[in-house]
């Protein structure tokens, strides 16, 4: 007997990748705000190797940038700070958060006109903090994570978003998964563990575990914001797209922005901060 076989080759067109803005824009209780602007990528398309690359294509550095308060406006101007990281974003001096307040942001650049309204609510106290050993092993003597509880007040819709450094280092970072709301704990106490935060140009496509727990001697910084529900639903499903990312089991994500004309998020962040020492 023989077996055939015939193949067949099949060619897709994809459509070009619509030419959009992307947008990380944050507002704290007594800070300026911060917004960074970059444009997209086509799925398919190649990425700069090196920063100086990054920068000259995907950075916008000459857009006009307007956050209001609805009495007080500011221009913001193009930073370049490289003790500060994002490095490259728009900033002001006068125009500062409250907490209570609302605040538009307005974009204009290569004629388009991109719009978004945060608020800045009050902020949720830490309760306590602690710190722990590996609770996925119970052999280890030396690698652990930050514990934080809180109290969730008695009203639906209010959002949380996680961050942390060590005392060390100059930036807070992104406790991965760290976003939610109270929809299951409503009015509770609410108790769980944050890693280190995700930090920028660190390979995470294989688990290094000094990269993620916190080691004995370590002094932690917890930075825990109370966030606005729309800003939520961006950062959830932007954290789904990411770990569904290439594996072919997994359903498609839709990232959420509150962004209008454009991609990404501006939020009003409502801080309150920890410290504390990592110990047996």
């Amino acid at each position: 007997m023989f077996i055939s076989a015939c193949e067949r080759e099949i060619e897709i067109e994809l459509p070009d990748a619509e030419d959009l803005i992307v947008v990380e824009g944050s507002i704290e209780p007594g800070e300026s705000p911060v917004v960074v602007l970059t444009r997209n990528r086509g799925f398919f398309d190649n990425f700069p190797s090196n920063l100086e690359g990054f920068v000259n294509e995907f950075v916008i550095q000459d857009a006009v940038v307007i956050v209001s308060d609805g009495q007080t406006s500011e221009q913001l101007s193009f930073t370049v700070n490289p003790f500060a990281y994002p490095y490259f974003y728009y900033t002001g001096t006068t125009l500062k958060g409250e907490i209570g307040k609302s605040y538009s942001l307005t974009i204009i650049s290569n004629g388009k006109t991109l719009t978004s309204t945060t608020h800045i609510s009050a902020a949720v106290p830490i309760d306590s903090t602690w710190y722990g050993l590996n609770p996925f092993d119970s052999t280890e003597d030396s690698l652990g994570v930050a514990y934080l509880s809180i109290t969730d007040p008695d009203s639906i819709g209010n959002a949380y978003r996680l961050f942390a450094k060590k005392k060390e280092e100059g930036w807070f970072n992104q406790v991965a998964g760290s976003e939610f709301n109270d929809d299951y704990v409503n009015g509770q106490k609410v108790i769980f563990f944050a890693g280190q935060g995700e930090k920028p140009f660190v390979a995470s496509d294989s688990f290094v575990p000094l990269n993620y727990f916190y080691n004995i001697g370590d002094t932690i910084i917890l930075k825990f914001c109370s966030i606005g529900s729309k800003e939520l639903k961006f950062f959830y499903t932007m954290d789904a797209a990411l770990n569904s990312n290439g594996n072919p089991f997994a359903a498609p994500t839709i990232v959420k922005s509150n962004i209008e004309g454009g991609l990404g998020v501006w939020c009003g962040y409502s801080p309150v901060f920890d410290t504390l020492v990592a110990t047996k």
